[in-house]
């Protein structure tokens, strides 16, 4: 049974060894026109993120509320002040409430967001915030993405999961 199976797949190897040596003798395949290079994409960290979005999305719990590209739930505080933009959180706060910022003052693409509604605002130390009609935005580092719940909704009574608008979100009556 080896020898049978031997002799049939000796046709086989030899057409194949044909085919490596006869594109190996044309030389390079051609190669399509490659799109346009895309635009560089900002780092942070060791690996390239994608350009930063802001989502409009209907949740359970929350209505229609505004999460990042990975779907993570954004927050505004009490705190802060939207006119003018201003963050009262640094230090242990931001390392509990991670402001959402962009390289280069890059703004986010806004999806189901008011474009004329974003901006930013620079922090003290000197990187650009993601602001949402004034109001700075931060994510929950812990928040892995997905709308499972209202997340820190209401926190402290100031941390509050925003809106489209950027009002704090209130669930649906």
């Amino acid at each position: 049974m080896h020898a049978r199976h031997r002799s049939a797949a000796a046709p086989l190897v030899a057409v194949a060894a044909l085919v490596v040596a006869l594109s190996a003798c044309a030389g390079p395949a051609p190669v399509p026109p490659a799109d346009p290079p895309a635009a560089e994409e900002p780092m942070s960290g060791h690996a390239a993120m994608a350009a930063p979005v802001l989502y409009a999305v209907q949740s359970g719990p929350l209505g229609v509320i505004v999460t990042d590209g990975d779907g993570r739930l954004l927050y505004r505080s009490e705190d802060d002040g939207a006119q003018p933009p201003t963050s009262r959180c640094t230090d242990a706060c931001a390392e509990a409430w991670q402001p959402m910022t962009v390289e280069g003052g890059r703004l986010p693409e806004p999806l189901g967001v008011d474009p004329a509604l974003v901006g930013t605002l620079t922090r003290p130390d000197g990187t650009a915030q993601v602001t949402l009609a004034g109001w700075p935005l931060y994510r929950d580092p812990a928040d892995q993405g997905g709308l499972t719940g209202a997340g820190r909704h209401g926190e402290d009574g100031r941390w509050f999961v925003v809106t489209p608008t950027g009002d704090r979100a209130t669930p649906p009556s």
